[in-house]
C-alpha cells in the first residue's frame, strides 16, 4: 500500500531502492518469503503521475558520445522502471558465462550457474515471458558441426511490467510503498560497516529514512552514482577510491554488418518468431555451446535473423519504407518506440525521405495490409509480438549480432567534480569497447559462413570488403542500455564490490540488486539475470531476518532466565 514516511525508527526488514524490474520482483518475493517491506519509488516526484515514467535528467560527461547512448533514452524512474523502454527479450546466462576462461580477462564468477538456475521460473513468472525453457530441438539441419539453433529468447508478453507488477506490489499486505522519494545520499557508521539510513527528497523535500537492511535496485550507474559519493567520506570502502567501483562498465556489441542468404527460402520458418504453447513469443539464435567457444577463443555471440534496415530505400520495399516514414515523424515514431532504438532505426543524415515515398507509392497496397498487420500483433494484441521479419522470396536477410563484451577495467563511471540540481554529484561516464570485442564478431561471422556452406543451408554476404569490416563493426559499437559490470560480484574485495549474496562487501546491512552485478556481459540482455539474482537474493536476505530474530528471541529469554 502507499504510505507517507516511515517513523524515525527503522520498522521495515528490508527496504528496496529502485521500482523497475528487479527492484519489483525483489519486493514481492522477499514479501512472500515473509518480509515487511518498503518500496521507494522515485518517478512520481516530477509528474505526479502514476502511469508515466520520469526521464533522469543529469548533468552527467559522457566521454564518447559515439559509443555511449544519452541517459535520457537509458533510464527511467517510477513503478516499471526502464520497462516503459524495454523490448521484453528475456534471455538467460548460460554455464559457460560463469566460468573463468583464459583468453577473457578478469572471467570467471564465485557463484555457478547452478545457483541462479532454480530461481528462472520464477523469473519468467514475474516478467510474464512464459513459462517453457531456453532450449528446443536443434531442427534437422544437418552438417551445421558445432553451431547450434537450439538457444530460444523468450519475450515478455506485454514488456511494460510497471501496470502489472505494480499493482502487486501496490496490492501485497507486506510491502509499503513510498513514492516520490528519490535517493540522494547513505548515511553509513562512521568506520562504514553498516548502512544507519538514506537521505532522500520527498516530492522535493528532504528527509531522512532509517533502515534495517537496505538493497539498491536504481540501476548501474544511480547506484554507483550513490556509493561513489559515499567513498568521498570513506575512502577505503568498496575497494578503495582506485578499486573496483564503477569499473568494468559493459553492455554489448550489436548490430549487422552482413547478410546471410538461405539456400532454401523456406528455411525461414524455423528462424521467424513464433508464439509457443506456452503463450509467449519465442525465437531461434545461431550460436554455439560453451565448449567450442572456448576452443575457438571466441566472446559468447548469438545471431539473428533480421530486416535490412529500414532508412535504406534501396530495399525497395514497400512495407520498411512506410514504417521507416512513421519512425521519422518523432510525435509519432517516440510512441511507438523509445526514443534511442527510434534512432538507430532512422538512420543518420540525410534522410531520403523522397525514396521512400515512392517505395510506398509502388505498392500502397501491400504497405497498408502489412502495417495493419503490425498494429494488429505488435499493439494490439493482448501478448504484444516483439517484432516483425518480413518474408523474402530470395531467402536473403540482414543477419543481425548481438555479442559478448570483455570485463574492461578501463571502461568505467567516475565523478567529474560537478553536482546535479538534486545534490547528487555528476558522473563522468568513459564507455568503452576494445580491439577483442571487434574482432569476436568478425571471426564468428566467418565461422558461421563457414558452417552454413559446409550444411548447404547458406552463406554470408558481407556487405563491406574485409579491410572495411572491423571498421564496421566499430561504427556500429554503441550501448549505455545495458549497465553491466559497475558493482561487480567478487569473492574477495579488491576484485567487486558486492559477495556471493550480493551484499556489499564490509558492509553488514547493504546489498545491490542491478544488472551491475554481473560480472560478464554473456550475449544476454541482462533483465532476466539480474532478476534471478534478485529472488535468490530475497530469500538469502529472509533467512538472515529469521536467524537474527531467533537470535534476539534467545537473547531475551536469556536475560529473562
Amino acid at each position: 500500500m502507499r504510505i507517507t514516511l516511515p517513523p524515525a525508527e527503522a520498522v521495515h526488514d528490508l527496504c528496496v531502492v529502485g521500482a523497475g524490474p528487479v527492484g519489483l520482483s525483489l519486493a514481492l518475493e522477499a514479501a512472500d518469503a515473509g518480509l515487511h517491506v518498503l518500496l521507494l519509488d522515485s518517478g512520481t516526484e516530477a509528474s505526479g503521475r502514476k502511469d508515466k515514467p520520469v526521464a533522469l535528467r543529469h548533468r552527467d560527461t559522457i566521454v564518447d558520445e559515439e559509443r555511449h547512448a544519452p541517459e535520457l533514452q537509458t533510464q527511467r524512474a517510477g513503478i516499471g522502471g526502464a520497462s516503459w523502454m524495454w523490448g521484453g527479450r528475456c534471455v538467460t546466462y548460460e554455464p559457460v558465462d560463469f566460468e573463468k576462461r583464459d583468453y577473457i580477462p578478469d572471467s570467471g564468477w564465485p557463484i555457478g550457474f547452478s545457483d541462479i538456475a532454480p530461481w528462472r521460473p520464477k523469473a519468467q513468472e514475474y516478467l510474464d515471458c512464459g513459462a517453457g525453457g531456453f532450449a528446443a530441438d536443434d531442427p534437422d539441419w544437418e552438417g551445421l558441426g558445432e553451431l547450434r539453433m537450439s538457444q530460444l529468447e523468450r519475450w515478455a508478453r506485454q514488456p511494460k511490467l510497471g501496470p502489472r507488477l505494480g499493482a502487486a506490489v501496490l496490492a501485497h499486505p507486506r510491502i509499503d510503498v513510498l513514492e516520490g522519494a528519490h535517493v540522494v545520499g547513505l548515511d553509513f557508521s562512521d568506520d562504514g560497516s553498516a548502512l544507519h539510513g538514506l537521505r532522500l527528497l520527498h516530492h522535493g523535500e528532504p528527509a531522512t529514512l532509517p533502515v534495517r537492511r537496505c538493497a539498491l535496485a536504481a540501476g548501474g550507474t544511480e547506484t554507483v552514482r550513490l556509493l561513489l559519493a559515499a567513498q568521498r567520506e570513506l575512502p577505503d570502502a568498496f575497494g578503495g577510491v582506485d578499486g573496483p567501483l564503477g569499473r568494468y562498465y559493459m553492455g554489448h556489441a550489436t548490430g549487422s554488418v552482413a547478410e546471410i542468404v538461405l539456400d532454401d527460402p523456406a528455411d525461414f520458418d524455423v528462424l521467424d518468431f513464433h508464439r509457443d504453447e506456452h503463450d509467449s513469443y519465442t525465437r531461434r539464435r545461431f550460436s554455439l555451446p560453451g565448449d567450442a567457444l572456448t576452443r575457438h577463443e571466441l566472446l559468447n555471440t548469438s545471431f539473428y535473423l533480421d530486416n535490412p534496415p529500414f532508412y535504406e530505400h534501396e530495399h525497395k520495399n514497400p512495407t520498411l519504407s512506410a514504417v521507416f516514414l512513421a519512425l521519422a515523424f518523432a510525435p509519432v515514431g517516440r510512441r511507438i518506440l523509445a526514443e534511442g532504438i527510434r534512432l538507430r532505426h532512422i538512420g543518420p543524415r540525410p534522410r531520403h525521405y523522397g525514396a521512400h515515398i515512392l517505395n510506398v507509392l509502388r505498392r500502397p497496397f501491400r504497405a497498408i495490409a502489412d502495417s495493419l498487420d503490425i498494429l494488429r500483433w505488435r499493439y494490439l494484441s493482448r501478448v504484444r509480438k516483439p517484432g516483425f521479419l518480413l518474408r523474402t522470396d530470395n531467402g536473403r536477410y540482414a543477419i543481425h549480432y548481438h555479442a559478448e563484451q570483455i570485463p574492461n577495467p578501463d571502461s568505467r563511471l567516475t565523478l567529474d567534480g560537478g553536482t546535479n540540481p538534486d545534490g547528487t554529484p555528476t558522473l563522468r561516464i568513459d564507455f568503452r569497447y576494445t580491439d577483442q570485442d571487434i574482432d569476436s564478431v568478425l571471426r564468428f561471422h566467418a565461422l558461421l559462413d563457414e558452417r552454413l556452406r559446409a550444411a548447404r543451408r547458406g552463406r554470408i554476404e558481407y556487405l563491406d570488403p574485409p579491410e572495411r569490416r572491423a571498421a564496421a563493426v566499430w561504427a556500429q559499437s554503441t550501448d549505455g542500455f545495458h549497465h553491466i559490470g559497475t558493482t561487480r560480484m567478487s569473492a574477495e574485495p579488491g576484485d567487486g564490490v558486492v559477495d556471493v549474496d550480493c551484499r556489499v562487501h564490509g558492509v553488514d546491512n547493504l546489498y545491490i540488486a542491478s544488472s551491475s552485478v554481473l560480472r560478464t556481459s554473456a550475449e544476454a540482455n541482462p533483465t532476466f539475470t539480474a532478476v534471478c539474482l534478485a529472488l535468490r537474493l530475497a530469500h538469502h536476505v529472509a533467512e538472515v531476518a529469521g536467524a537474527e530474530t531467533v537470535a534476539a528471541a534467545d537473547e531475551a529469554t536469556a536475560r529473562v532466565g
